[in-house]
């Protein structure tokens, strides 16, 4: 077995203690599968109603796929496309308590229904009877009529569940047996604790229901399918299809790493894809040239990313295809990988303009997980540059993967911090790629001895390398056009985020990456994690995910100057962070800085100063005039007329600890600043801090609220709001003043109240729509609808 698939020790376990008794206390079992039952539902066949795609998806897509549309939905039901809805729900859900590997539930993992039915998921939908029987035997018609009998607007929040016991509930697995739930649980009926599907919405479920819940036609299917420039699409499977040794590892490669990811064309806007390994080859450029039609791309949906797919499906060649999106998109984990021609070449220079270590026969075995093993044939710098002049789509794949709600892995970093990247020729572990230690093995150990051992030779390597310090110039600039230079990373509860560009205000604390961190880090968290796998591998995650934090804070702190860097790191880590602190090395922290700080009174914005004269305006971005460091008052007496106004006055509230309304505010509130008939979009966000990140029991004692801030966007920032809300230009001043009143949770509870749309009320999916449609408009591509998980939960839990 390779190393870092090794059992931690037991001394890991004592660390991260706290985190298994925390799963054990928001998770149970859940119950109800059937696995026995006779399958009742035939495979999708196209052409069966007219309505399907013009009346039945979009009405999933607007009150549904908020909870229901990803993996890890409530029951597993997930409702985006005609495929899921066949499939039907599962009662095991990968997010309970378990100590077993769960099956995948992944959409490809099975082609068929009756693959689906094999591995334990029912039908959620009746056909085969009539008009009547199919009502009564489809949970989905049960449960929408439900929710509208008793969800009219008004109905009482006191049984809303929070996230935490999201996956509490048990799963009926026949419609009798939900029958009998809901007449013991009728709050339970659908969209849950959300206002009910108006009449004509439930008319029009009832009437798709009682004709069988058909399917789309195939004159649907073809529309949604058909390809706006299928020479594009040729274009760039051939290049991830080329037939030589090297370029195969390099599309395994680039594979890899962007799998989760959507790409988008720039020759075929408005289209999404993505990258997938299919048994089926596509048409060459000559083929679409002669105008044949595409081939049906079929996934071959491994386990991991590295796994061998021929193995897997038991064929002797695949193939790399670009597969339509047709279903839409969920801003939980929607990020997108823009390609345009040019990038075909530049893809080429990236990889080739270097000279590999072997021109054929090299070795490059599949299965293993250890990026450094499979890739070693690929020059270090290409690899790595790759993966800078990409980082904010690789991290997405870290922080946003497929699932519903994040991994408690990712409760080891900070609520808000920006990440920059060491420049490939400073960089150690591109310069010196083994580190001295000899051993690829060794780059991917994840237990506390491994990684010491790790920690401590790069430190070694950087006092050999740098033995005057880092210079400015050790930090990659994105050659002064590329954003990805930059990073700024947002979490609130087990869900992230990720923007370029400064953006949020200065966090606490900051990250600098190298290459051999970068591939760590993404293959713990994404390559070889399994959401369906048992909580012990999951704690093992959080564990490594702590010591990789901790090195890259550490990188950070060398651009500090000396005298700076114990104290700043002891006060980012205090409690059981200070063991934490002891298990990852500090090799290099009396490393000399030759940086000159621009700010001796303030070390870590001084060098956020150097690092934005050193990077230039466009890897920054534009001035963050919501976040100022020096506050400017604002005279709320004489009042806010316009949008330049709100932003004055709302940038007094922000990135300070003068107010005590942070500790009372829930993660995300999303806003619409109206003046007269044009609106604007906000994100409020919440800044918290813990003592430490080596525990995952935040709510034991360990949270610092006096030292939480608030800071603003101009954006959508996440995918999970907490709360939207509404306000006038003119009504700043007292918006802003009854914020800076809040004193108690009560206080802020009248002030959301005066504020906040909620989701008992009669406006919300209005509400609902309008935040949506703006998304759509404004960010096009970019877009999802937004979750409703963690949406105006009970009064004391966001």
């Amino acid at each position: 077995m390779p190393q870092y698939l090794k059992p931690f020790g037991s001394l890991f376990f004592v660390l991260i203690f706290s985190a298994l008794a925390l799963g054990c206390s928001d998770s149970s079992s859940v119950a109800g599968t059937n696995t026995s039952e006779k399958v009742a539902v035939a495979e999708p066949t196209p052409g069966a109603s007219a309505t399907y795609a013009s009346e039945i998806q979009p009405l999933f897509d607007n009150r549904c796929i908020a909870c229901h549309g990803c993996i890890g939905s409530p029951c597993n039901v997930k409702l985006s496309s005609f495929r899921a809805v066949e499939r039907g729900g599962f009662g095991r859900n990968p997010y309970s308590l378990h100590f077993d590997n769960f099956k995948r539930t992944g959409m490809d993992v099975h082609a068929t229904t009756e693959g689906w039915r094999k591995d334990g998921f029912y039908p959620i939908v009746s056909r085969g009877g009539n008009a009547t029987e199919n009502l009564a035997g489809s949970m989905i018609s049960q449960l929408v009529t439900v929710g509208h009998q008793n969800n009219q607007p008004g109905f009482s929040r006191k049984a809303l569940m929070s996230s935490n016991h999201r996956y509490k509930h048990s799963c009926q697995s026949t419609s009798d047996a939900l029958a009998s739930h809901l007449t013991a649980n009728p709050a339970e009926g659908m969209p849950y604790g959300l206002p009910a599907l108006d009449e004509s919405q439930l008319a029009q479920i009832k009437q798709w229901v009682s004709a069988g819940s058909p399917g789309p036609t195939e004159a649907d299917l073809s529309k949604a399918s058909a390809l706006a420039n299928p020479e594009i699409v040729a274009r760039w499977e051939a290049f991830f299809n080329q037939p030589d040794a090297q370029h195969q590892l390099v599309s395994r490669y680039i594979f890899d790493h962007v799998y989760l990811s959507t790409l988008t064309l720039d020759e075929s806007t408005g289209e999404l894809f993505k990258l997938v390994r299919s048994k089926t080859a596509g048409n060459s450029l000559k083929e679409v040239a002669a105008g044949k039609p595409t081939p049906k791309v079929v996934v071959i949906d491994s386990p991991h990313p590295y796994d061998n797919p021929m193995t897997y499906a038991g064929v002797e060649q695949f193939y790399y295809r670009l597969q339509k999106m047709t279903s839409r998109p969920v801003q939980k984990n929607h990020f997108i990988w823009q390609l345009g021609r040019s990038d075909i070449a530049h893809l080429e220079s990236v990889f080739f303009d270097r000279k590999w270590a072997k021109d054929e026969g090299f070795d490059a075995p599949w299965d293993v997980g250890n990026p450094f093993v499979m890739y070693q044939a690929i020059p270090e710098k290409s690899r790595y540059l790759f993966l800078i002049e990409n980082s904010a789509v690789i991290v997405a794949g870290i922080t946003s993967g497929p699932v519903c709600l994040g991994q408690i892995a990712t409760y080891a970093v900070k609520d808000q911090f920006w990440v920059y990247f060491m420049d490939p020729d400073h960089d150690v572990s591109v310069l010196d790629p083994q580190l001295g230690l000899g051993d690829w093995e060794a780059l991917m150990d994840r237990s506390p001895i491994g990684n010491e051992r790790y920690d401590t030779a790069y430190g070694k390597a950087v006092e050999r390398l740098f033995p005057d310090g880092y210079t400015i110039d050790a930090l990659w600039d994105g050659n002064k056009t590329n954003k990805n230079a930059w990073l700024t990373i947002l979490r609130h509860e087990s869900n992230t985020w990720v923007m370029t560009g400064r953006q949020g205000g200065i966090p606490r604390s900051q990250w600098v990456m190298g290459f051999s961190g970068f591939e760590r880090i993404y293959y713990d968290t994404v390559a070889h994690f399994e959401y369906w796998g048992s909580d012990t591998g999951k704690l093992e995650t959080v564990g490594f995910f702590n010591f990789l934090r901790q090195e890259f804070e550490d990188d950070f702190l060398l651009f500090l100057p000396e005298d700076m860097r114990e104290k700043t790191r002891n006060s980012w880590s205090k409690g059981i962070g200070d063991v934490g602190l002891h298990l990852t090395s500090f090799a290099a922290k009396d490393q000399p800085s030759p940086i000159k700080n621009n700010d001796p009174a303030h070390p870590l914005v001084g060098i956020v100063s150097n690092i934005e004269a050193h990077m230039g305006s466009t890897i920054t971005g534009p001035i963050d005039h919501l976040n100022p460091w020096v506050k400017k008052p604002y005279p709320l007496e004489k009042g806010v007329s316009n949008f330049d106004e709100w932003v004055e006055a709302i940038s007094t509230m922000t990135v300070t600890t003068d107010y005590k309304f942070p500790r009372y505010m829930p993660s995300m509130i999303v806003m619409r600043v109206k003046q007269g008939k044009e609106s604007r979009l906000y994100t409020l966000v919440l800044n918290r801090v813990y003592e430490t990140q080596y525990t995952i029991l935040f709510q034991n004692g360990v949270e610092l609220p006096d030292l939480y801030t608030m800071s603003v966007y101009p954006d959508v920032v996440g995918g999970f709001p907490n709360l939207f809300m509404e306000i006038d230009v003119e009504q700043t001043p007292a918006f802003v003043q009854q914020l800076r009143d809040v004193q108690s949770m009560s206080d802020f509870l009248e002030f959301r109240d005066r504020y906040a749309v909620l989701r008992n009320q009669a406006n919300f999916w209005s509400t609902y729509d309008w935040f949506n449609d703006w998304n759509f408009t404004h960010r096009k591509q970019d877009a999802g609808v937004f979750d409703l998980s963690y949406y105006d939960l009970t009064d004391s839990v966001y």
